[in-house]
């Protein structure tokens, strides 16, 4: 096999492994999740959601808050799934 092939095979094989990731993070959408803030335990927000499962969120200090929200109130999460916490505010 020539030298040319082998770098041409090398070269598609190393973008087929590095194209669908890129897309995949491109693909990141938000979501909002509505319940019940049973507990805040340091940068933890544990609340129950509407189907009654436990959510737990991990806010930081990006986490945009429109005020503090405290234990027994309904609030709402914008979150990308399994990266972070966009924003926390009370229910509507």
């Amino acid at each position: 096999m020539s030298r040319a092939i082998r770098c041409m095979m090398v070269l598609l094989f190393s973008l087929s492994l590095l194209v669908p990731s890129a897309m995949a993070q491109g693909e990141m959408s938000t979501q909002t999740i509505r319940g019940d803030l049973l507990s805040i335990k340091g940068d933890v927000y544990v609340l129950k959601d509407i189907f009654g499962r436990l959510v737990y969120l991990y806010v930081d200090k990006n986490t945009t808050r429109e005020r503090m929200v405290v234990p027994g109130e309904r609030i709402e999460a914008d979150v990308i799934i399994g990266e972070r916490v966009l924003a926390v505010r009370p229910a509507k």
